[in-house]
């Protein structure tokens, strides 16, 4: 029983919102279930969850009517679907910087790891998206099998550029080894005299009014014992060079065989993880193949023209084995630094040293302005056939690649070009505004 001071009905709280009047607090509700557990109901005590299942019910009432177009008062939260909305939206931020926090030390990890081997992979890549149209002929021919197909292509793509030019390289290197370890022999045990009787007869004259033009200061002990030193270091160097050029070359064929092997599952697997479109994905990679294959094929036309052109220079300087010597340019030409214009006017400063110097001169200005202008011209000319690209931009993306990435500059110069463009076109074509599209054309 109620006491007489409270004169109010257990409705008073809601009826006196409709009077505009200000309800109880939201406590008070909570009052009211309480009162009504332990008031009697029909001689029975009145169930906790009854009580509170009707203050809900009125709750929900008063909720409705608030919400109400006739209602000019605020309308009230939901507080539970704001909280739990509120919670979600939390966790779903959290989980998202977690995993792009994860996803980005993933990449700096992986991005170390393979750092040693970037070169290797990236030219496995570009002779694996060439060769695979020769690689799927060959698998049809062999009834699906896939592995024998990648092991003839490998063994073949190895035995003619890979293995030839890692010969070359490790030939090169070694012989600089073995002449700064005569140096090093000779300025241990002769000195700088030594050193100038051993020269070729046609400069010893030249070097020794050198030697003598230093300053006195120049030509002390402890410049020889600097400049024994100097080229007794180089040598683990060059030794050290010789067998990275030998690993990667034995990392590269491996890298190889697995990409032709599983080419097409990266690939889709790579159509998964992209955000990409998939048509997309597969313009990105039709440029990347169309780029690769135009870059091999005109390095490879370019070292077949300066071999042919550097062999008539031999043949007229009469060089000794021209043939050899015409062989070895043409693998040289397919490395940029090195170059076959390189090899060509070295073989003229042998016949000078040989005492052939009107052979020597002409050689060099063959190997300058014939084998060295075939490389400029021919080069871009070929490989702008398959890039639709302008020449000049083409010869300047070799340029600019070889500048700044070294041999795999050749491919990645013109790569990295076109590969711009082809983003920038599928920008305006997917993605550009109707103002913005018909502005560009």
């Amino acid at each position: 029983m109620r006491g007489a001071e409270d004169t109010r009905s257990d409705d008073a709280p809601y009826r006196d919102r409709g009077r505009g009047v200000e309800p109880d607090p939201p406590f008070e509700l909570g009052l009211l279930a309480l009162r009504r557990c332990l008031a009697d109901h029909g001689g029975k005590p009145y169930p906790l969850g009854a009580a509170l299942s009707t203050a809900s019910v009125r709750r929900r009432t008063v909720y409705s009517w608030e919400q109400s177009p006739s209602n000019p008062s605020t309308q009230p939260l939901n507080r539970d679907s704001c909280c739990g909305g509120t919670m979600a939206i939390g966790a779903n931020g959290s989980a998202r910087t977690t995993l792009s926090v994860l996803l980005v030390g993933s990449l700096v990890l992986v991005g170390l790891i393979i750092r040693p081997f970037a070169a290797a992979l990236f030219m496995a890549a570009v002779l694996a998206v060439t060769f695979h149209p020769w690689y799927a002929r060959l698998v049809t021919r062999l009834r699906g099998n896939r592995t024998i197909a990648a092991s003839v292509i490998t063994t073949c793509l190895a035995l003619a550029l890979v293995l030839p030019v890692a010969a070359l390289g490790v030939i090169a290197v070694r012989e600089a080894a073995e002449t700064l370890d005569s140096l090093h022999q000779v300025l241990a045990e002769q000195g700088v005299e030594g050193l100038i009787r051993q020269a070729p007869e046609p400069i010893q004259g030249w070097v020794a009014q050198m030697w003598h033009q230093l300053p006195e200061r120049d030509q002390n002990s402890e410049f020889i014992f600097n400049l024994e030193r100097r080229a007794a270091a180089s040598i683990p160097r060059l030794i050290n060079e010789a067998g990275q050029i030998v690993a990667q070359a034995l990392l590269m064929t491996v890298a190889l065989f697995f990409m032709l092997l599983d080419g097409g599952r990266l690939l889709a697997w790579l159509d998964v993880i992209s955000p990409l479109q998939r048509r997309q994905m597969r313009e990105l990679f039709s440029e990347f193949r169309r780029v690769s294959a135009s870059v091999l094929l005109g390095s490879v036309v370019t070292a077949g023209a300066q071999a042919a052109a550097a062999l008539a220079g031999y043949l007229i300087a009469r060089a000794p084995n021209p043939s050899f010597l015409a062989l070895v340019t043409f693998f040289l030409g397919l490395i940029p630094i090195l170059g076959a214009g390189g090899f060509s006017f070295g073989v003229a400063v042998y016949l000078y040293l040989s005492g052939h110097v009107y052979a020597a001169v002409f050689l060099a200005i063959w190997s300058t302005f014939v084998v060295g202008m075939v490389d400029n011209i021919l080069k871009p000319i070929v490989i702008k056939g398959g890039m639709e690209l302008h020449g000049a931009i083409v010869f300047f993306a070799l340029i600019g690649g070889i500048t700044a990435f070294g041999p795999v500059g050749l491919v990645l110069g013109p790569l990295s070009v076109s590969l711009l463009l082809a983003v920038l076109r599928i920008y305006q074509r997917d993605f550009a505004e109707p103002d913005e599209a018909v502005a560009s054309t």
